[in-house]
């Protein structure tokens, strides 16, 4: 069903603000924002959409859906192994203060570029004790992998995204004779400011030359005064960390009351393996995650057997285990996936577009380009499907002015970075949410501040370039 609703298209979206105001959850306001949405385009029909479109976007996401799951088994067994512990220990050596515990946070994060799912799991379940320890808000923790994940999976063109990215700029044509739609992809990273912004701003928050404020200064006071890292309301009840003590992982009972087994003890190289070849392995099949974490935990099954941290039954047992704890994330996100169609049906981003289209010209074409790519993707909580929407467009609106290719490309992408952080029913930061264990509301409205920071600089380097260059 196709349909253009004008205005009302976006009355959706202004209820799912309006809820998540006034209720603070999440889930609730995204399921009744998307019955909104359902009513007003399928009207009595509404529930029959309801149940076709569940069953269309749990298809149509069912590689995303699987790579969380399947995240969440990986994060599991390293964690019940004690393989990420050894690690954090290792680490905590060098990380001694605050200032360097973030810092080896924010470094293990731009390490893991592959991918953002891969980099907010990973980069989370290593440093999250270790940032406990120096009494650092989780709200923090949780603001330094988000503005790190997301602009660093553009500004390198080996990524999940830019291979994506890519794929799109290839589809258009504009690809020169002897060149590649990476290389193209390439040529227009200089110009992507918000990432590098971000990244910045950032930087000198952890370094503290700019100094917390907004909501994360009173969770950070709190934490400071109380130890209470945590918001109000946590995703899920967190266990401490020592619930398994040493001697219970030590050991293995045999059968028929013969002597028990010991077990091995985990290692650095326990937790630093599987991590590597789940990258290689990620970039070995056209970086695709799901791949990467299939061989990912088939070599790690095998080397945890023949190292004695597990036998095969309590493998299995801890793989189910992670990805039943992730369970509640995969229900949101098909919520959210659920409500992003239910706004295509009404034709939302065609308005939208439609609306800004003839703003799209002149010295303020890079500015306006970065702000509707921004708009879309917090409305829609879909960087992905927003620029299949706006790289087709904006390539043939530069064609026909022949302004720079490069500069609107990367307008596009830093657009969908910044919707990305600022949409709290966003993929990114539901995963985040959950890996730090705040709400995603929490943690969004902690790194807005910081987030809009950077867009304001962003939003003044696009106007300077249009003024002095187009």
């Amino acid at each position: 069903m196709e349909a253009t609703y004008g205005i009302v298209s976006i009355v959706p979206v202004i209820v799912l603000f309006a809820l998540a105001l006034i209720t603070k959850r999440t889930f609730e306001s995204l399921f009744l924002a998307t019955l909104v949405a359902l009513v007003i385009g399928y009207k009595g029909d509404w529930f029959y959409a309801l149940i076709e479109q569940l069953q269309v976007v749990a298809a149509e996401n069912i590689w995303v859906l699987l790579v969380v799951g399947l995240l969440g088994s990986l994060i599991c067994v390293l964690e019940r192994s004690q393989a990420a512990m050894s690690f954090s220990k290792l680490l905590s050596k060098f990380a001694a203060t605050r200032k360097r515990s973030l810092a080896a946070e924010w470094l293990l994060s731009v390490i893991l570029f592959v991918d953002d799912y891969l980099n907010i799991m990973t980069t989370a379940t290593t440093v999250k004790r270790l940032n406990d320890s120096h009494k650092l808000h989780r709200t923090m923790t949780a603001y330094v992998i988000g503005s790190t994940s997301a602009p660093m999976v553009v500004l390198v063109p080996l990524s999940s995204w830019t291979i994506y990215f890519a794929s799109l700029i290839e589809e258009t044509g504009i690809v020169p004779e002897g060149s590649s739609a990476l290389g193209v992809y390439a040529q227009s990273i200089p110009y992507m400011f918000y990432p590098m912004l971000c990244l910045l701003v950032l930087v000198l928050v952890i370094a503290g030359v700019i100094p917390l404020f907004g909501p994360i200064k009173k969770y950070q006071k709190q934490a400071d005064e109380t130890g209470d890292l945590f918001t109000a309301q946590r995703v899920y009840d967190e266990e401490p960390e020592d619930l398994i003590p040493e001697q219970q992982v030590l050991t293995e009972p045999e059968a028929d009351g013969a002597p028990a087994k010991k077990k091995g003890k985990a290692g650095v190289i326990d937790f630093v393996l599987p991590i590597v070849v789940l990258i290689i392995g990620t970039i070995y099949f056209d970086v695709d995650v799901l791949s990467g974490l299939v061989v990912t935990l088939i070599f790690t099954c095998v080397m945890y057997l023949v190292r004695r941290l597990m036998n095969l039954a309590e493998y299995v047992d801890t793989m189910w285990d992670g990805f039943s704890s992730m369970m509640s994330i995969l229900v949101l996100l098909v919520i959210a996936f659920l409500f992003k169609n239910a706004c295509e049906t009404l034709g939302m981003s065609t308005y939208i577009i439609g609306t800004v289209t003839p703003l799209m010209s002149g010295k303020f074409l890079p500015l306006v380009i970065f702000l509707v790519a921004t708009l879309m993707t917090f409305a829609l909580a879909n960087a992905w499907g927003v620029a299949v929407i706006m790289v087709p467009l904006v390539v043939s609106l530069v064609q026909a002015m022949d302004a720079n290719m490069a500069v609107a490309i990367a307008a596009i992408f830093s657009g969908t970075v910044l919707g990305t952080q600022l949409c709290f029913y966003s993929d990114n930061a539901i995963l985040i949410s959950r890996a730090t264990n705040i709400q995603p509301l929490d943690h969004v409205k902690t790194q807005m501040p910081f987030a809009l920071t950077a867009g304001v600089l962003t939003l003044a380097a696009y106007v300077i370039y249009g003024l002095v260059f187009l």
